[in-house]
């Protein structure tokens, strides 16, 4: 039943992604390659595309179909409360349907939300990981503050900006710091159910990236994940700088050729 409603919408792939998302539009070339049927939807239109049958025995998802989950578009200023409640309302419903469905999902969302176990805070992101937790500082309301001790350190502002922190002079709050390594150098890993990809070429088998990143990914219980690595200049060591759920256009370009068609190998059922 559930295969006759997906065809009966003409699709057998759903990415969900704002519409100016560059990978939705670098997925869509790859599906077609593959002759998938691949429809893009933003997230509040694709909330209202599904129905929940709670029965006896168990909860269906129709239409059930493999999905890509991407991040949402900001929100829309000044909405009347109608309005409000039914993008509310189809959310949930994207929400409980990405969750539930028996078809592949990337990112499958998870009691914690959209974002499974992934945290806007790096230490809380790196303690449901299952790595070594760094220091992190929050600053709500101190303003124009210094490092707090003699270690290389980095801030990042609400925006996601993020430079190395050497004065008072962080600007306003809020932003948060973290320790880093002096002069790092990064590495990049794509993780994708249990694959991995290096976006570089460099020499790097002692540190075995890859392992910890598909390590990192199931932990968080993201199956398609960016992990960038901070390693200092003499390759001696490296830390867990940043895990992003979403991965940008430009962080999987480097090993498309092989991520591509492992995408849709993923979404197939």
């Amino acid at each position: 039943m559930a295969r006759l409603a997906s065809d009966h919408l003409g699709m057998d792939l759903l990415i969900v992604a704002d519409r100016r998302d560059p990978v939705a539009t670098l997925l869509a070339a790859e599906a077609k390659r593959h002759d998938r049927r691949m429809v893009a939807m933003e997230h509040e239109e694709a909330g209202r595309l599904f129905s929940i049958a709670g029965e006896a025995q168990e909860t269906r998802i129709l239409p059930d179909l493999p999905m890509l989950i991407r991040p949402t578009a900001p929100p829309i200023p000044n909405r009347d409360s109608d309005a409000a409640f039914l993008a509310g309302e189809s959310m949930a419903t994207l929400w409980t349907a990405a969750t539930l469905a028996r078809s592949p999902v990337l990112n499958r969302p998870s009691h914690r939300g959209f974002e499974a176990g992934w945290s806007s805070s790096g230490a809380i992101t790196e303690r449901r990981a299952g790595t070594d937790m760094a220091p992190e500082i929050y600053a709500r309301a101190q303003t124009d503050a210094g490092p707090p001790d003699r270690r290389p350190w980095a801030v990042e502002d609400m925006r996601g900006r993020t430079r190395r922190w050497v004065g008072a002079d962080t600007g306003n709050a809020p932003y948060r710091a973290r320790p880093v390594i002096e002069d790092e150098a990064y590495e990049r890993v794509i993780v994708l159910e249990g694959q991995a990809w290096r976006c570089t070429t460099l020499s790097l088998d002692g540190f075995d990236l890859e392992a910890r990143s598909i390590a990192i990914a199931g932990n968080l219980g993201l199956g398609f994940v960016a992990v960038t690595w901070g390693l200092d200049p003499k390759l001696e060591q490296a830390r867990l700088a940043r895990i992003d759920p979403y991965p940008r256009v430009d962080q999987i370009i480097p090993v498309w050729e092989d991520l591509g068609p492992a995408l849709i190998a993923a979404l197939s059922c």
